[in-house]
């Protein structure tokens, strides 16, 4: 209860502030402050995994609302509302799990035009300290997370109970993940399913505009096609998510190239191939055949895949997935054997599909349709749903004439 008593004051004290604040003048645009409540479920990752009670999240948002006719991706997430969230975690189990303290940025994407009885789709990526973590001495039951510092995604749905020019209620629910990207294991990861209650304090009161909706200006119908390449340097482990042959960490290697469209300066998609070496994998080959020719090692321990990919342009960050086909990873059948227990299914999964979800920094704002650009990347690599390792990367968008402008 007494996260809900600090729920409760902090929310006054916010409502108090913004009654006091003056107005701004500035009507594009609407800075909020969102404390949340959330009571998480977590689902146990396999059958050792520890007891835990109902999980309580203590979390507040620190935003802006953003109509913005002259910003087209506003006007194409329907006038989203963006920002960052800092949060505090009780997990269910402080002896062996701890706690976890998270910062996140989101964009909420809204169905509706106007505040009151709207519906919005959370999406966040962000990073977590874990307060305690897997040790074999000291801890070694929290095989769920292998390190003090993960990577943490958030997707949820939201609807808006109460809404005033001032502040605004509303209930949620949807799913959290913790994962260290397989940089230290175990690493089994955490799943959460959550509720929330929250409330947004406007530092501005919203105008009639914001409250009950705006004609949006038609989007010209643009295709902006593209090139691109990128080069990432990524970590891994090796062994399996409950356990590893050994703690030294050892680089992915990756080269892709992807062609594609941009619809309405907003929303990119594209296709392309990826070539990757693990250098963990050609150590463990080389190592286990020290008298063995090793000269097909090297293949041995590359992947080449084929992917589709769709990201999100938010001015000059962006948020970015990838699903893929892996046509050449031979070392894999070997690395299951070794490291994983895995049904027939699930090994068919994780050694046909590649993921990728993170995030990008681009050099020039997106909005202003630079024909070169240049972005930095954070991601995490799965094999499926399974973490394989996490990356940083740096790439070249470089955007052809417009074809389509109507």
């Amino acid at each position: 209860m007494k996260h809900f008593y600090v729920f409760v004051f902090i929310s006054l004290m916010l409502a108090k502030y913004n009654y006091a604040s003056d107005t701004i003048k500035d009507r594009r645009s609407s800075f909020f402050i969102q404390p949340e409540l959330l009571v998480v479920k977590v689902f146990p990752g396999h059958s050792k995994f520890p007891q835990t009670d109902m999980q309580r999240i203590l979390s507040v948002s620190f935003g802006k609302y953003v109509q913005d006719p002259d910003r087209l991706w506003s006007v194409f997430y329907n006038y989203p509302s963006v920002g960052v969230s800092v949060s505090y975690s009780h997990i269910g189990n402080n002896e062996i799990l701890g706690s976890a303290y998270t910062v996140m940025p989101f964009i909420a994407i809204s169905t509706s035009k106007k505040q009151a009885g709207a519906f919005f789709v959370k999406l966040g990526i962000g990073a977590s300290y874990f307060t305690k973590f897997y040790n074999p001495v000291e801890n070694p039951r929290n095989l769920g997370i292998g390190s003090s510092v993960t990577w943490a995604f958030e997707s949820s749905v939201h609807y808006n109970l109460f809404v005033s020019p001032r502040a605004s209620l509303s209930i949620g629910g949807g799913i959290i993940h913790h994962s260290n990207g397989h940089t230290q294991l175990p690493n089994v990861g955490l799943n959460s399913l959550l509720f929330s209650f929250s409330s947004r304090f406007y530092l501005q009161a919203l105008n009639n505009e914001q409250l009950n909706g705006t004609k949006k200006p038609k989007i010209k119908r643009t295709k902006d096609y593209f090139i691109s390449a990128r080069n990432g340097f990524g970590v891994h482990i090796l062994g399996g998510a409950k356990g590893s042959n050994g703690d030294e960490k050892k680089m992915v290697y990756s080269l892709s190239v992807s062609t594609g469209m941009i619809l309405k300066q907003s929303i990119k998609l594209s296709t392309g191939f990826t070539y990757r070496f693990y250098q963990q994998y050609y150590d463990f080959l080389t190592w286990e055949k020290p008298a063995e020719d090793t000269s097909k090692e090297f293949w041995n321990a590359s992947n080449l895949h084929i992917f589709v990919g769709c990201e999100l342009y938010i001015g000059q960050v962006s948020m970015d997935a990838e699903i893929g086909l892996n046509l050449f990873k031979p070392f894999y059948q070997e690395f299951s054997d070794k490291f994983e227990d895995d049904s027939n299914f699930e090994y068919w999964l994780k050694k046909t599909f590649v993921t990728r979800l993170g995030l990008k920094l681009y050099a020039i704002n997106t909005s202003k349709n630079p024909k070169h650009n240049v972005f930095l990347g954070a991601h995490i690599n799965a094999n499926f749903g399974q973490a394989d390792f996490s990356e940083l990367s740096i790439g070249y968008v470089y955007r052809f004439d417009r074809s389509n402008n109507r």
